[in-house]
């Protein structure tokens, strides 16, 4: 199954916003616990750094995403 955040309706790109913010809380939310847990298992004690750095990274990874959905030209984006 493909998540489709950018399609393409009466030819211009389109961002599902919605869907677009879901895609990033929960996977800034899975890597920021993800590398705590990391950090948690590797050193013996929680970091609130860490965690924030991960739920950065997610953040980030979503907005690339999306940038890389704009940039698609608009005859090879899908149908919305």
């Amino acid at each position: 199954m493909k998540i489709v955040i950018v399609g393409e309706r009466n030819g211009k790109a389109v961002v599902r916003w919605p869907q677009f913010l879901v895609l990033a809380l929960v996977l800034s939310l899975v890597i920021g616990i993800g590398i705590g847990a990391v950090f948690y298992l590797l050193a013996g004690q929680w970091s609130h750094i860490s965690t924030l750095v991960g739920i950065v990274i997610g953040a980030g990874i979503a907005g690339l995403g999306l940038i890389q959905g704009l940039r698609t030209a608009p005859g090879k984006q899908p149908p919305l």
